[in-house]
């Protein structure tokens, strides 16, 4: 089997520690070169396991994910070598995660409660947040969902503009949601257009030639009844980090600052809101001494598997954004 994956950051490493040493297994992990963290990158590049591929791409996600569904789009190539996916274009992931939506509301309500809760979710791809939306239809009584952005805001326009737009992808200190085309927004508005998929396919080739989806009103009334949305700026985000560290002494690595301050904007009626948090601080510490200051940074101690990175050797392959040139290392590095 080819696992294939496109990573802004976190799935990558997920994807390569769960899958290193198998086998029978080869895993092709692309990720924007220089746009993850340096730790991030580490936690790829310094597994050396002999069935794992690291591409550092000359583009940013967009780019690399674009090349894995081009691959996937392929039918004969896709049945040659087997493919398979680890992204949330494999719905098995998205399905995965709806357990910790069941979990957290477990944690937070008296046993017996149907009482609604709210979850605020840091969003890029929009998968994590669709594994919410479905946790609701399934039952969980689930009060709002709020789509949280950072700067690259197309979710957050859509939900206030109804206007779905392609634009320039900035980077920011959540390098993992560095994303500028949401690839499970589309799911969402299928179920938003009444399971209508001739409806979907229209919109979506509209954008694909014109790069932007407006959405009729009655569409994006029904998004709007089931999520809100708000954009946190890189401002807010260290104000976020530095305040939450000073009043309870709790680390918020950037993504999850993100859910935090979406939360606080937003606000809800229900007694609970859960902001789901994405990664330990220790993997963005110069984003971290930013919020907390220097003197505070000193006291906080990384994780010991975090710290010893760079003391590791490392493998990575930097190629060019051309789907081609992707498909021919990995035939030439499965022959």
């Amino acid at each position: 089997m080819t696992v294939l994956g496109a990573t802004s950051g976190d799935t990558g490493s997920s994807a390569i520690h769960g899958l290193r040493g198998k086998k029978g297994v080869e895993c092709f992990i692309l990720y924007p070169n220089g746009k993850t963290s340096p730790i991030q990158e580490m936690q790829m590049v310094t597994v050396l396991d002999e069935n794992i591929h690291n591409i550092a791409l000359q583009g940013n996600f967009d780019d690399a994910q674009n090349i894995v569904k081009a691959l996937f789009s392929d039918p004969a190539f896709k049945k040659e070598y087997n493919l398979g996916a680890v992204n949330s274009i494999n719905w098995a992931r998205i399905l995965a995660q709806t357990v910790y939506y069941v979990y957290a509301y477990l944690q937070v309500t008296p046993e017996g409660s149907n009482e609604p809760v709210s979850f605020s979710v840091p969003t890029g791809n929009f998968g994590d947040i669709l594994a919410g939306y479905y946790a609701k239809r399934m039952g969980l009584p689930v009060a709002d969902l709020v789509v949280a952005t950072n700067e690259n805001d197309i979710l957050d326009r859509f939900f206030k503009s109804g206007s779905y737009s392609r634009r320039e992808c900035l980077e920011t200190l959540s390098p993992s949601m560095d994303i500028t085309i949401s690839s499970n927004f589309e799911r969402f508005l299928y179920h938003m257009s009444g399971d209508d998929s001739s409806k979907l396919q229209s919109m979506m080739n509209n954008f694909e030639s014109t790069g932007e989806l407006v959405g009729d009103q009655g569409l994006v009334d029904a998004c709007k009844a089931e999520m809100k949305s708000a954009m946190v700026p890189d401002d807010e985000v260290l104000e976020t980090i530095g305040e939450y560290h000073k009043r309870f002494g709790y680390v918020l690595d950037p993504h999850s600052a993100i859910g935090v301050a979406a939360a606080t904007k937003t606000g809800t009626d229900a007694k609970y809101m859960v902001s789901l948090a994405c990664a330990h601080w220790g993997k963005f510490p110069a984003a971290v001494e930013r919020a907390v200051g220097k003197e505070a940074m000193d006291d906080l101690v990384p994780p010991e598997q975090l710290a010893e990175l760079d003391e590791l050797s490392q493998r990575k392959y930097v190629l060019e954004n051309d789907k081609d040139v992707i498909k021919d290392f990995i035939v030439k590095k499965l022959a």
